[in-house]
């Protein structure tokens, strides 16, 4: 398999209600499509999606990693932008499972499922929008849910997820995401009193490594980084910290696949839980996410992968949850 053509295009994804996070509010941003042509006539499509606050590079800068990179420029080329590492791992990979005639789970690990459970990502204006999101979501089969805290006052974070717990009772799981927005003295109550509303685990609630380590004996919830679990210095940091219970991989913001893959490994032989999750991309880069979370059996907790429907457009078909789980058994260029 040899790549005879390389295209990248710039697309802007607009979602249907402005997503808040800690990092700030979310109502489109711009995307990169790669799209790899083989000598066989085959392609293969990969996604960069920088995200302020989220990953280091901008759209412009990899966009100029992608064009330097189709233009001979080695591996090198893409050094600094992860995202524009991530298009490219994604574009060879399903050329490569392509020529397999395999889907791309299948062909990184014969045996994997084709389909799972994934969580679904709440949001609301009002606390009123948040509890019918969040309704919606378990009516469709979701059994994991994910609020966005740290952006509010405590009082109102602590009434919004009291208000979706009492609306969906006592089973589903709820996950929380601070985005690192609380300060190490006001985290330990804050999360007191979020977790009277009975919660899996809470992402990133401070930010940083050191911040998490000390906040962790006292956490009354299991705490996974995110932002502070990037790269292989980071995870060692984290194990030798002991400073969480999982990590929360973004392949779109790592560098894709491959390097989520190996960071996966490194947490989970320290004993770390590990959750797949999508950086609010296209369904091109959740796809590959999806792909990889069922390859590497990163299954339980459920992957936070049911983002596609947050978009108001989308690149390429979209990979929409069926009864709460995704499904990757389909062949062809757009299987990533």
């Amino acid at each position: 398999m040899r790549v005879h053509e390389a295209r990248v295009d710039r697309h802007t994804l607009a979602y249907r209600q402005p997503i808040r996070t800690a990092h700030g509010t979310i109502r489109t941003r711009q995307v990169l499509l790669l799209t790899l042509t083989d000598d066989q006539g085959r392609t293969g499509r990969g996604e960069a999606a920088p995200l302020a606050g989220f990953t280091p590079d901008s759209v412009d800068e990899a966009e100029t990693a992608l064009l330097a990179w189709a233009q001979d420029g080695g591996q090198d080329a893409l050094d600094g932008s992860p995202t524009a590492q991530a298009a490219v791992d994604a574009a060879l990979h399903n050329l490569a499972a392509g020529a397999a005639r395999l889907p791309l789970h299948t062909y990184l690990n014969p045996g994997a499922p084709s389909s799972f459970p994934v969580a679904a990502l709440v949001v609301g204006d009002t606390i009123a929008d948040l509890v019918a999101a969040a309704v919606a979501a378990t009516g469709s089969g979701h059994t994991t849910l994910k609020v966005k805290v740290g952006g509010p006052a405590i009082d109102e974070d602590a009434a919004r997820v009291a208000s979706v717990r009492e609306a969906i009772g006592p089973d589903p799981a709820i996950r929380l995401d601070a985005n690192g927005a609380w300060s190490p003295t006001a985290a330990p109550a804050n999360l007191e009193r979020l977790a009277v509303s009975g919660i899996e685990f809470v992402e990133e609630p401070v930010a940083g490594i050191g911040p998490l380590a000390a906040l962790r004996g006292s956490s009354p919830v299991p705490i996974a980084a995110d932002e502070s679990a990037r790269t292989t210095f980071d995870i060692h940091k984290i194990v030798e910290s002991g400073a969480v219970d999982l990590v929360v991989l973004k392949p779109s913001a790592v560098g894709g696949i491959t390097v989520a893959a190996a960071l996966a490994a490194l947490a989970r032989d320290a004993g770390l839980g590990v959750v797949v999750t999508s950086l609010l991309e296209s369904s091109v880069g959740i796809r590959a996410a999806a792909h990889l979370a069922s390859a590497i059996g990163a299954l339980d907790p459920a992957p936070g992968l049911a983002t596609a429907g947050l978009l108001a457009d989308d690149v390429g078909p979209s990979l929409l949850p069926v009864d709460g789980s995704l499904f990757l058994d389909r062949l062809g260029p757009d299987q990533l």
